[in-house]
Formats: C-alpha cells, structure tokens, sequence
C-alpha cells in the first residue's frame, strides 16, 4: 500500500503542478511570525484582519466608503483608518493619495469618530501615526497660490498647474463623535530656501542651508517638472523616545526628520524646541542633490515609501526602515533598506561641514531579489520589521504581502485577491485598471501584530475563511512541520462511502482535490471518527490534519 500511495503522491503534485495559481497563499514556512496581517485592496471597501494561513479571521465592513490608504489596529481593539471623504467638495488638490477622512471603528463595526480634514484649501493625504497621547498625527496638503509661490522664491516659468501644495503635519486630539482639535503644527513652508531672487523671500546659498528645502528644486524624471504636487509626502512615522518625527517625499526621494518638541509657534521658526532647531529639518537622507551637494552616484533613495522607526529591542531597533521603491533608478528594482544615521549624541544629528553629506554611508540592513529585479514595486508598499527579526514586505504594486527572516529568507507569501472587478478564484489571471496602468490587486500598505496583541484581547480568531475563491491551497498543504504522534491513521485507503480517522483527538482536518483546491474542512473532537465521502468524486485526495500547530497529510484514493 506504501508504495501505491508513493506513486498517487507523484501524481497528484505533477496534477498540481499544472494549475496556474495566481492569488491567495504560496507559501507558509517554519520561521513565519506567529500573528494576524491588517490590510485592505485599495479597489476595495473593507479591511481585513488575516492569520498566516491566508484565512480573514475578522472584516470591518467600509460600508460604502472607500480606503484612503492607511490604516493601523489600537491597542483596544479599534480599527484607525483613513478613508475617502466621498463628498462633493470643488477642490483644485487634485493629486493621487488623497484620505480626506479619519476614522475610528470598533471590533463590530461602529463608526466612533468620524473626522473630515477637507475643503478647497486642504486636504489630508496618504498616512496617519497614532500617537502614545492616543492623538494622532497626519499628513495634509495646503494650497499655496501663484502669488504666494512666487513670493517664496519659486522661478514663475516653474509653476506650470498655477499653484504648488505645501505640505503640513498636524496632531489631532479627538474630541466628540465628529471633532478634532489641531494641537500642533507643522508647515515645510515655513522651512524653504531660494538663491534665484534676493528681492522674495527665502533668498539664501541652498548648498549653505541643508536644513532647509530648495523650493525650485525639481526632479526631472517626473512627468510634469514644476507639478503642483512637488513635494508628495507618503509617510509619517513617530519616535516617542526621542520626540521626533521622521517624513518621506517621494518625489524629493528624501526621508526628512524634524523635531516634535517644539510649540506651534516654535515648529514654524528656526529656533526652540528639544533639539534648538525649531521646525528646521534635523536630519535628511537620500538625494543630496537636492541641497545642492553631491552628484546622482550619491543618490541612494529612489522614491521611497514607509520610512520609519525600528523599535528599540528590535533587530537593528532605532534604524530607520524604508521600502526603496527604485522608480528613477537607471535599472528599476526595490528593496528594503535600514539605515543608523550618524549621531553625535541621542538624537542629535550634528553640523555638517562645507560640501559633506549627511550619511550613513553604508545600510545596517538590506533586502532585495537574489536577481535585484524581480522584486520591484515602483509605488505605494512598505515593510515592518518584527521583534523575532523577520521583516513583513507588501510590493502594494502586484497585491503582494510576504515575510523575510533577517537573513532574507521568504517565509511567507500571499496575494491579494481582491481587485476592481470583484474578488479572484486562486487561478483567475489579475486584471489591469484604468487602461492598464495598475494592477486591479493593488494593496497600499500591510501591518502585522503578534499574536499576543492586546487588540485581540476577548476576540475568537481561532478560525477564518481564505478571500479568494476556490482556494488552491492553505498553510497546512503548505507547513512542513509534522504530527509528533505517528500513530495518525486514515483507513481503509483506498475507500468508499466513509473513511475512519484514528489517533488524533482535538484536530483539524481538511481535504483537497487533485488540483489542490479546498474540497471540505471541519473539526475532529474525538479520538477515532468515521468521515463521510459521499457525494465525492471518485479521484485522488489529500487529507490534512493539524493538531497543536502540527501537521500531517495522507493521500485519500476514492473509488
């Protein structure tokens, strides 16, 4: 019987091998983080909390409104999410990112606070940090008209759209079911430097000002030189410890850190604050050309996404963590990059001297494809690094969320099937959106919780469903971990009618057809139970059994 169940096994993975899977569950390997993965479609409405076997354990329904990108778990359980305002507001911020609306959802699904930062001279825009003071900061642009672009320094030939968008960062303490009050500020047109006319404002040497921004810089690459959207910030990041904060723009290919102990007041000079320096940039990394020194070999940044703190006792805990997206860069290719900027004391970034960069020179931590361009996600995505050292990466362009050990190791790999024409069997072909310009499957960010989170405290999320249709596999096809108990025995085999289980006790079984799709799964509650076949074809199955996070599969003939 061994040796025929040997040669159904060699049949049945040569059958699977021939099915094309395309969306749901690749991979579930020893060393994947223990926890629940909270992401969203951006063509979606809901979001949706998964375990590592590729099951949604908990949705929380968008009721209509669309996501505005990010999103991040409380510790109470409360889903923060940005969504799209969907109102009728005549607004010339038009550019792509916009999440015009906060809000706060419980575990079952009530709206709690409702807050909408949007009208025709701002607009909050692609991510929020949720804040220990249980405030919460946010990105916004603020148009700045023709007259006050000029007044600023900027080269009137460069203003193609009229108007440019400032980019601000403001703290939000919520107040009743609808309100927020703005408890701090933070403007970057506070913080620009010109050398093109000493009769505007902000005339100075840029390559003497790093801790300012050139406000005629332009990044040539880019479709529209002189965009009304010349800043494009995509992230925001807080660090508690040293009361910083840490900023991306990805058209300036630059992460910028600026100083939260200031005042309001403060944040808009140059002056004051825990660090001295006002509102002024602290440190800034990237693309030194745009402050005027170095040449594009120094540029190290290629509009990135998702810059952020590591925790301290993490891996490489204080880094800072960015997906390099590589758009821009002469061969396009992403990765994930760590870097410890250079500190003269704690979170004291020092003085640059005449010509010199800030650094590091070299990452503390890289990722990348093994052939550097097969992993390339030109926009959106990010990556969070785990206290075991594992890096969760979502390539957002391709719908794709995996885990890395910190060796680069894949660990994990799903892909989102929800896209913009409904949700995906695990072998329907991913479609195109708008004319082909994006995947229909794009995912903007993925976040991870281990498994002790508080947020799941008196939450059953012992058992989920997969998203997409006709599952090609799970994590217990996929986990290489097997049964400590030996005796495990399906019989007769082969068998018809009904088929006797023995020697588990607590399990959970499931079983799959010749290409590998989920046919049926439920529990076993006793040590021997007879399993009713009826009503299967006759073929060749596998059954699957998993007790105590340990697993066992047995090819099943039916006749």
């Amino acid at each position: 019987m061994s040796r025929i169940l040997s040669v159904l096994t060699v049949l049945l993975v040569s059958t699977l091998s021939q099915a094309q899977q395309t969306t749901g569950l690749f991979q579930f390997d020893p060393g994947t983080d223990d926890g629940y993965i909270l992401w969203g479609a951006m063509f979606g409405h809901d979001q949706y909390l998964m375990n590592t076997c590729g099951e949604v354990v908990h949705t929380w329904a968008g009721d209509g409104v669309s996501l505005g990108n990010a999103m991040y778990l409380l510790e109470d359980g409360t889903l923060l999410r940005c969504a799209k305002a969907d109102t009728a507001i005549s607004s010339p911020i038009d550019a792509g990112g916009g999440g015009e609306r906060l809000q706060k959802v419980d575990w079952s699904g009530n709206v709690t606070w409702d807050f909408i930062y949007y009208d025709a001279e701002k607009r909050l825009h692609h991510d929020i940090e949720p804040m220990p003071n249980g405030n919460i900061l946010a990105i916004v642009w603020v148009i700045k008209d023709e007259a006050s672009c000029i007044q600023a320094g900027r080269v009137p030939t460069d203003l193609p759209q009229g108007r440019l968008f400032d980019e601000r960062i403001i703290e939000i303490e919520p107040t009743g079911p609808n309100t927020g009050n703005i408890v701090w500020q933070w403007d970057l047109w506070d913080h620009l430097v010109q050398e093109v006319d000493d009769t505007k404002d902000n005339f100075g040497t840029v390559a003497e000002h790093p801790e300012l921004l050139d406000i005629n810089w332009l990044n040539q690459a880019i479709g529209i030189p002189g965009q009304a959207d010349w800043i494009h910030l995509n992230a925001v990041d807080y660090n508690a410890e040293l009361d910083q904060i840490v900023l991306s723009s990805q058209i300036m290919s630059e992460v910028w850190i600026i100083d939260h102990g200031t005042t309001t007041e403060e944040a808009a000079g140059h002056s004051g604050g825990t660090y001295g320096k006002g509102g002024d940039f602290l440190y800034r990394y990237g693309n030194p050309q745009v402050y005027d020194r170095g040449t594009a070999t120094d540029q190290v940044l290629w509009r990135q996404h998702n810059a952020g703190w590591i925790p301290t006792g993490f891996p490489d805990g204080g880094g800072i963590m960015i997906f390099n997206n590589g758009l821009d860069r002469p061969i396009g290719f992403s990765e994930i990059d760590v870097i410890d900027p250079p500190q003269s004391a704690t979170g004291v970034y020092g003085t640059l001297a005449p010509g010199e960069v800030f650094g590091p020179n070299s990452k503390s931590w890289n990722y990348h494809a093994q052939d550097s361009v097969s992993f390339y996600s030109y926009f959106i995505s990010g990556a969070q690094r785990s206290a075991t050292g594992n890096t969760l990466i979502c390539a957002g362009e391709k719908g794709r969320i995996f885990e890395v050990t910190h060796t680069g190791e894949v660990v994990w790999d799903y892909v989102n099937p929800v896209t913009h024409l409904g949700v995906l069997s695990s072998t329907d072909p991913i479609p195109f959106s708008g004319g082909g310009a994006f995947q229909g499957n794009l995912v903007f960010r993925a976040e991870k919780y281990p498994a002790d989170f508080p947020g799941f405290n008196g939450h059953d999320l012992s058992s989920g469903v997969p998203l997409e249709a006709d599952p090609f596999v799970d994590c217990l096809v996929l986990s290489l971990d097997p049964v400590a108990d030996e005796d495990v025995r399906v019989y007769p085999n082969p068998a018809h009618g009904s088929v006797v289980v023995k020697g588990l006790g607590q399990a959970y079984m499931s079983l799959f057809d010749p290409t590998g799709r989920l046919v049926s799964s439920q529990r076993i509650h006793s040590d021997q139970e007879h399993l009713d076949l009826s009503g299967l074809t006759p073929g060749v199955y596998v059954v699957r059994f998993e007790r105590d996070g340990k697993l066992k599969s047995e090819v099943l003939v039916v006749y």
